[in-house]
């Protein structure tokens, strides 16, 4: 079998290290695929289920960079003479990206760029971000194969690097999600937000936009999942609003999705998306997504279809009525998702690269 290993930064269980897992499960039905990190897990929370075909390494205890490289030289180098295939390393993540690049020799290199890298850079390490952006977008001419989620994305990694990207869109592991999917529950009009509570994310905003409901007299309730550095700020906004039987801060959860089985909107009004996972898990449960009109939002979400867009924060509050207004009332939900969000598409993709590496 065609041996694809998938590189992460650690198995900590971020977006894109979900995205890894969710990957891996998929191609291990065709493939002899194993997920390697850099470093070990260092929080509490455990990495997604990977399927008994996929095979786990961390290179942590190989030491320093230039031993952890040597170490995963050889992997590639020892899958190679077992197979008789030149293995496929995919990268996710930007020391990851560092590392699969060293390896163009042993490895047919991908590089999967999970978001817009200058606005994500900038807005994580503020203007020493802009040099690290541009110094990762010429390491991808070293790549065999460059992967965009959004023709956004694929664009901007036009405008600097020498190749034309394939567009694979994100998605989520549409078998584990599909129990909870249930019909659209009555009563008051339930939002949800599921992130971290940062100022990228904005949740303060969505506060703000749900009082303004509020006001206006709609029966609605929020549901905030999720921790970060402004949790104690929403806390003292949503008391100085009189909001406390409208709105639950319910913290992290390590399973949120039967609460978000009975949300009627999700929202995530960030002011920076790749493509969030959480919005396409809520389109596959049936749930409409209030999305800020940036990066490729516009590509997953089609207004007043299965949700709504917004470019000005003053415009929050009618898209999330909008959305609200497409629930189904009594007819079990179906998927949102458009095709190219789909877990089948992205397969589809997938093997269809790696097959064509392989001959």
């Amino acid at each position: 079998m065609m041996p694809v290993f998938i590189l992460v930064p650690s198995f900590d269980p971020t977006g894109p290290v979900k995205g890894a897992c969710a990957l891996a499960n998929m191609l291990a039905q065709r493939f002899a695929v194993t997920l390697v990190a850099l470093k070990d897990l260092s929080s509490s929370q455990p990495i997604p289920a990977l399927s008994d075909g996929v095979a786990r390494y961390s290179l942590a205890s190989s030491g320093g960079w230039r031993k952890k490289h040597s170490a995963y030289q050889a992997m590639l180098r020892q899958a190679q003479a077992s197979s008789g295939f030149k293995p496929v390393s995919i990268s996710m993540c930007f020391s990851a990206d560092i590392m699969n690049a060293l390896c163009a020799t042993d490895a047919h290199t991908v590089s999967s760029v999970r978001s817009n890298l200058f606005r994500d850079y900038r807005m994580g390490y503020g203007l020493p971000g802009l040099p690290l952006a541009l110094f990762h977008f010429l390491l991808l001419n070293r790549f065999s194969h460059v992967i965009a989620m959004t023709r956004s994305m694929a664009d901007q990694i036009r405008r600097f690097v020498s190749r034309d990207p394939i567009v694979i869109g994100n998605f989520v592991d549409e078998h584990f999600l599909q129990p909870y999917r249930t019909v659209a529950p009555e009563g008051p009009a339930r939002f949800l937000f599921l992130g971290s509570l940062t100022v990228r994310k904005q949740p303060l905003l969505l506060v703000e936009a749900f009082a303004d409901l509020v006001s206006r007299g709609v029966d609605a309730r929020l549901d905030i999942v999720g921790k970060g550095v402004l949790e104690a700020e929403i806390k003292a906004r949503i008391k100085q609003l009189g909001l406390q039987s409208h709105i639950c801060l319910h913290g992290h959860l390590s399973d949120p999705y039967s609460l978000l089985a009975v949300a009627d909107v999700m929202v995530l009004p960030s002011l920076s998306e790749g493509v969030s996972r959480a919005s396409l898990e809520a389109l596959y449960l049936g749930i409409p997504c209030v999305l800020r009109d940036v990066d490729g939002n516009a590509e997953l979400v089609r207004e007043g279809i299965n949700g709504s867009l917004f470019r000005q924060d003053a415009d929050l509050a009618a898209s999330m009525m909008t959305a609200a207004n497409l629930r189904p009332i009594t007819a079990a939900r179906s998927s949102l998702l458009p095709k190219e969000f789909t877990q089948e598409y992205a397969e589809r993709c997938f093997v269809r690269l790696i097959e064509r590496l392989q001959s």
